[in-house]
């Protein structure tokens, strides 16, 4: 049994939601659409693309609109497609928020613990998308409410972001709150930046990241046996 939590953080992408089949499902649909070239290579390169800009949002060296409008244009420039970066990105957000795959065993461990813990959502998600993924998957209902990036200004793992949601929970108490994620800069650094514990989910076994995490778990039903 570890520490006693009264309020449970939880992250969407790749903690909740299967974002990277997400992500593929979005992306084919949207090239089919269009009748560009779509293949494995594609779709791994704007993975670097996208995730290179998330990461200078995150560290303040870009505005998140800076993302929207250029992985497509960069996507498409490597690629030699002719089409409008921009324009296809509102395409496939839209895409994007249809789709709603759940991680293995999210929805019976959400059941299980939303009627012992208060349960919020911390996301650096696109507001629409997060919000339709969250509702279409079932799992909105397990939630007090949903903390999105872009509707509170400021972003994981920015202290400002944590301090906004222990202002909108009532009776938040740091020693009694723990964040959920998968990844080691948005939420783990985030959570400890701001006095939080921090539960690192880590399926694929990834090198234990510095700062490290109060705890690490590779299946969320290890939840269960933990809280």
């Amino acid at each position: 049994m570890e520490k006693r939590y009264e309020i449970l953080l939880f992250d969407v992408d790749g903690t909740l939601l299967d974002f990277d089949r997400a992500e593929h499902a979005a992306m084919e649909k949207i090239f089919a659409r269009h009748g560009y070239p779509y293949s494995e290579e594609t779709l791994l390169r704007y993975r670097e693309i996208n995730s290179q800009l998330w990461r200078d949002y995150e560290q303040d060296r870009i505005l998140k609109p800076v993302i929207h409008m250029t992985r497509f244009e960069q996507l498409f420039r490597e690629f030699s497609i002719e089409g409008d970066g921009a324009a296809f990105n509102r395409e496939y957000l839209d895409a994007l928020s249809a789709e709603h795959f759940t991680i293995d065993a999210a929805e019976e461990v959400c059941a299980a613990l939303s009627g012992r813990y208060r349960m919020y959502v911390v996301t650096n998600g696109v507001s629409h998308v997060q919000r339709r993924r969250m509702r279409e998957s079932g799992l909105e209902q397990y939630f007090s409410d949903l903390f999105i990036s872009e509707e509170m200004g400021v972003q994981k793992p920015k202290r400002e972001f944590f301090e906004l949601v222990s202002h909108a929970v009532e009776n938040f108490s740091p020693e009694k709150t723990l964040v959920i994620g998968d990844s080691p800069t948005s939420d783990v650094k985030g959570a400890q930046g701001f006095g939080l514990d921090a539960c690192w989910f880590n399926p694929a076994g990834r090198p234990v990241p510095s700062p490290a995490p109060t705890w690490e778990i590779r299946s969320l039903r290890e939840l269960l046996s933990r809280l």
